[in-house]
């Protein structure tokens, strides 16, 4: 061959080895500018970047229109180069070699490109606008360029994470030894996850979460993460010792992130790398794996251990195993199946013992035994997840969850309080939480009903029943009803929606049998023929013979608002038990205090509507006021001006508005004659400031009311208005037959937001009283609206006809009133919805029970909180 030819052959090979060498190893996109981009050479020579380019095509527009020259940079073998954001912060400043603005300056939805002599020799990203790496740190597992991007090469890290920015070594978890050899020393999973939080070669409380030792450890791959699941679990596996050290303080499993390729469960595998603490999980940054042979792993039960501290250190002990939660784990469903909106997508929680309460359940806000609530739900729970991110309405571990069981609803269904029989997966934690991947399948065996379903509230005994229901946005203004003060929907967003929503209200009302009723969240849209109350009256009236329908409290006008927001409170009631006596509003108190910082301070609440009724056949008079206090989720001046934002009691935003409306209601009640009965949703939990104020307030305690508020123009408080230390005495009367009930469930605690008052004369009358757990206990999957639910069958039976439980008294005041028969429904309920106005429509019984609701103790089997 000639020597030139021979030379340029030789020359050009090299060239393709060094290019191939050149390759994007570390991505970060953080908060605010925190973003870099690390390049390696992974090669033993020397490369120069001649011909290449840095390049960013915005929001994958498959145009690289941001682009850097990287000519005269030279990457030493085994070396990196770092660009970052000149805006950075110090830590990545002080890795980088270059700062840049250009390409420098993405967002999890740009990709960017290594280009060669303009053609793309290594990518991040996917084109089309779309966020394949937001707010997350990626690092490069499979050391080899490639033009097409896939996210199993990399490892997901926290956001922010720059501790392996600026080294090669470092990014697959080693560290940079100068060329010295590493000693690796021989060792097991459990002497690495050591018998305490953390790895003994790890030293968090100090800032040291990788260990300096490179470990040689085998274990039996137990399962497979085959994709980063968000930012919660990133590609890797879990191993677990086949013999374990028979040592219950020591975990037998591990993760091992990244180096899948050509693994399967049940591989025996030889793992060389360092251990690290990953935000309090202790996994393996591996730099080999090889398999040396095959074995299996049992399942172990999850138990606790006399010397555990808490049920938390009972799960560190397993974290990384695979593990089963069975009967004898005491584990009870605390969130049902649904949409978290935290990780974006849909999971479940569990919890040791019992439901979590909210620590305002049953203590003072702020106070030790509240904040040992938290504490204690912390310890607790489990969130319940897959390994893949489940389509919307799809469990993909429960592959028969809501299927129809024939008669118009489903026996596959996981509610709050269920005791959980057989779920297995592996345990990891990240975000503060142990994570149970579940590795296994559940049918309707796995849930033990100990809240079971129940067609009909669970109270008994003669008298006038009143209830109260939030009914979560019934608007009919979108399907030609009339419009609302403010012209906006908060409900169904289709025809079909608004349908399945009012079947289900109609079934849940017509169920409960009550003679006067309490709603929220219904549309403000007047009392004509086109308002959302008499559409709905209509709908359950058609389910009714006519001795038992219902009519609505209409104005003396029998037209207009009731306050200004888009929604307001209603009353409807059956005329052949009760006549309206006094049509009244109370109007609540408004707050205008002025603007402070993003907070106008111009705060509203919902007016109560508060007819009195007469009992027919009787002199008897029942004054019901129907209240929706104001929300926790928006500001009020307060919060802003005096608590800076923060929420150091947890009850929520404008704990000072809803005082002030309890003080001007249990005012505005003490003018009223006869029986009295406060109801709603008070936007309150069973010890929180508005409740003490109606309620009985502790010796020594006051809660303040909110500044500058007015009852219509006129003023009710100052800019400093006096503390409320008194009560109006009203009684609680579902807490006082039922400690353990709730109405409300917000992530995984529960409580009360919807009560039930009735003023200490009136206490003496009620016969029975109890929440009706049909909805908060249920998956919001079954709601009405079908975002996040994809194609999982809807039913028209009532579970699941709001997000808040209805609430029911039955108050002896009917005396000897000559007043209609009350037919009784039919034991066996039918689902389906029925086209024959004589019939009952509501939930079918099923192998439903008729049990205490309570009876086992919901929220939980233990009391370790001071009440």
């Amino acid at each position: 061959m000639n020597k030139t030819i021979l030379s340029l052959s030789v020359s050009a090979m090299f060239s393709l080895n060094a290019h191939a060498d050149i390759l994007i190893s570390e991505y970060i996109e953080g908060s605010a500018f925190n973003k870099a981009i690390e390049i390696a050479n992974t090669g033993d020579q020397p490369v120069t970047l001649a011909g290449y380019e840095l390049a960013k095509s915005a929001n994958g527009n498959s145009d690289w229109g941001n682009r850097l020259s990287l000519a005269g940079i030279t990457i030493a073998a085994g070396d990196v180069y770092v660009l970052a954001h000149r805006d950075a912060n110090a830590d990545i400043l002080s890795k980088a070699n270059m700062t840049d603005t250009n390409v420098i300056n993405f967002n999890g939805d740009d990709p960017v490109a290594l280009l060669l002599n303009g053609n793309v020799h290594d990518i991040i990203g996917v084109m089309g606008d779309q966020n394949f790496a937001k707010d997350v740190t990626l690092i490069r597992q499979n050391l080899t360029a490639s033009a097409v991007y896939n996210e199993s090469d990399w490892e997901v890290k926290a956001k922010d994470n720059s501790d392996g920015l600026g080294s090669l070594a470092s990014s697959d978890g080693g560290s940079d030894n100068g060329g010295e050899p590493i000693t690796i020393i021989e060792s097991t999973i459990m002497v690495l996850q050591g018998n305490s939080w953390s790895s003994p070669y790890t030293d968090p409380e100090n800032e040291k979460y990788i260990s300096a030792e490179t470990f040689l450890i085998e274990g039996i791959v137990t399962a497979i993460q085959a994709n980063a699941l968000g930012n919660d679990l990133p590609q890797g596996f879990f191993i677990q010792d086949e013999q374990g050290d028979n040592d219950v303080t020591t975990s037998d499993g591990i993760y091992v992130s990244g180096f899948i390729t050509g693994l399967s469960i049940g591989d025996r595998v030889a793992v060389t790398g360092k251990v690290e603490e990953d935000y309090g999980w202790t996994k393996i940054q591996p730099t080999n794996v090889d398999v040396i042979g095959h074995g299996t792993i049992p399942v172990t039960n999850v138990r606790t251990d006399s010397n555990d501290v808490d049920f938390d250190f009972s799960l560190e002990r397993h974290e990384g195993m695979l593990v089963n939660i069975d009967q004898q784990a005491d584990m009870y469903v605390a969130r049902t199946y649904g949409f978290d909106y935290g990780p974006f997508r849909n999971n479940m929680v569990i919890a040791k013992s019992g439901l979590n309460l909210h620590p305002n359940q049953l203590n003072i806000p702020a106070s030790t035994a509240a904040q040992a609530q938290i504490d204690d739900n912390e310890d607790r729970r489990i969130i319940v997840e897959t390994m893949v991110k489940a389509p919307n309405g799809v469990p993909l571990w429960y592959p028969t969850f809501g299927q129809d069981n024939g008669t118009g609803t489903t026996d596959d269904y996981i509610r709050n309080g269920d005791l959980v029989n057989g779920l297995q997966g592996v345990l990891g934690y990240s975000y503060s939480d142990f994570r149970l991947y579940i590795t296994n399948q559940a049918d309707a065996q796995t849930f033990i009903h100990s809240n079971p379903r129940l067609p009909r509230p669970d109270v008994s005994g003669e008298g006038l029943r009143i209830a109260t229901f939030n009914v979560l946005n019934y608007f009919n203004s979108p399907f030609d009803g009339d419009s609302n003060p403010t012209g906006t929907n908060r409900g169904a967003t289709t025809y079909a929606e608004f349908q399945l929503q009012g079947d289900k209200i109609a079934a849940a009302i017509v169920a409960m049998d009550a003679d006067i009723i309490g709603l929220m969240e219904i549309e403000n849209n007047g009392f004509g023929d086109s308002s959302a109350v008499a559409h709905l009256v209509d709908k359950v009236n058609a389910l009714l013979p006519e001795s038992e329908q219902y009519t609505f409290v209409t104005s003396p006008d029998n037209a207009g608002f009731i306050g200004s927001d888009a929604i307001a409170n209603q009353v409807i009631y059956k005329p052949s038990m009760v006549t309206l006596d006094t049509y009244r509003v109370i109007k609540m108190p408004e707050q205008h205090a002025g603007q402070t910082g993003n907070e106008n301070g111009d705060n509203y609440q919902r007016d109560a509507i508060t007819p009195t009724f007469k009992v027919n056949g009787t002199e008897e008079l029942v004054t019901v006021s129907v209240n929706h206090f104001k929300s926790k989720g928006s500001t009020c001046w307060e919060d802003v001006a005096i608590q800076n934002g923060e929420d150091v009691g947890f009850q929520g935003s404008c704990e000072h508005l809803r005082v002030s409306a309890a003080q001007h209601l249990g005012n505005e009640m003490a003018l009223i004659a006869g029986n009295k009965l406060i109801i709603g949703d008070l936007n309150a939990y069973g010890q929180e400031d508005p409740l003490l104020v109606l309620t009985t307030m502790p010796e020594n305690h006051s809660v303040m009311p909110a500044r500058m508020t007015y009852i219509g123009d006129e003023p009710m408080a100052g800019s400093n208005p006096n503390a409320i230390s008194d009560s109006f005495g009203f009684v609680n009367v579902i807490s006082d037959q039922h400690p353990a009930a709730y109405s409300y469930i917000y992530n995984d605690t529960v409580g009360t937001l919807d009560y039930i008052l009735v003023d200490s004369t009136t206490a003496s009358k009620v016969v029975d009283a109890n929440v009706w757990n049909i909805n908060a206990s249920e998956s919001k999957l079954f709601e009405y609206s079908s975002k996040y639910t994809g194609d999982l069958t809807k039913y028209t039976d009532l579970f699941r006809s709001s997000d808040h439980e209805p609430a029911i008294v039955i108050l002896d005041v009917l005396g000897d009133a000559d007043l209609p028969d009350q037919p009784t429904p039919p034991s066996g309920t039918d689902d389906a919805t029925s086209d024959d106005d004589e019939e009952w429509y509501g939930g079918s019984t099923g192998l439903l029970s008729f049990g205490l609701l309570t009876g086992f103790a919901l929220f939980r089997r233990f009391a370790r909180q001071s009440v």
